[in-house]
């Protein structure tokens, strides 16, 4: 689920850079002078957003997709507490 949820942020990330690229044409001329003098800043000010969207991606991902987990679970608790199924002589 990690993978997952650092692939989409990656993804929404580059799109956002894509965005801003296209917005910002001044900057862009001159990289070199810009990233030498500001580039401790842009990072931080990048790494912000990426990890609070990472967080809050991940937090979603956990709401959406582990709904049930405990339901489902449920089913392969039974056997072995019970001990009767060959699950149970499989995991012991």
């Amino acid at each position: 689920m990690t993978r997952t949820v650092l692939r989409l942020t990656l993804a929404l990330i580059l799109a956002s850079c894509f965005v801003v690229t296209d917005r910002l044409e001044f900057p862009i001329l001159y990289p070199h002078a810009m990233y030498v003098n500001d580039g401790w800043a842009i990072g931080l000010y990048a790494a912000a957003p990426f990890g609070n969207l990472f967080a809050t991606t991940f937090v979603v991902a956990r709401r959406f997709s582990l709904k049930h987990a405990g339901q489902r679970l449920l089913y392969v608790d039974k056997p072995l507490r019970i001990g009767c199924d060959g699950l149970a002589a499989e995991i012991r």
